[in-house]
């Protein structure tokens, strides 16, 4: 897997088949040749990507939004995919923590 960080810097790194597979599927890496995947975007570009896509707009109350969440969570096997990840305001994304979002939701009711 290759890409650049937020100051223009490349990096190469080694991932398991399973893992590139599931970032070309959820859109955060594209295929370059058999042997490499690139990353499309930034930490700095998939936070803007993120928040701008979802409007600001905190998927669980409503109110303004200015982290990201992951749906399932990466201490379950989530991956930092825009299929995977959310806008959330900083006070559910701490009450969430590392459940899933049902288990969150049944939690707030």
């Amino acid at each position: 897997m290759r890409g650049k960080t937020d100051n223009g810097r490349r990096w190469y790194q080694e991932i398991e088949p399973e893992l590139a597979y599931v970032l070309v599927r959820e859109g955060a890496a594209v295929v370059v040749n058999r042997h490499t995947i690139r990353r499309l975007y930034s930490n700095k570009e998939f936070r803007l990507l993120i928040l701008t896509r979802d409007n600001y707009t905190c998927r669980f109350c409503g109110k303004y939004g200015d982290t990201i969440d992951h749906e399932l969570p990466r201490a379950k096997g989530g991956h930092t995919t825009p299929v995977n990840c959310i806008c959330a305001c900083y006070e559910c994304n701490q009450l969430k923590a590392n459940r899933d979002v049902d288990e969150f939701i049944r939690a707030m009711d």
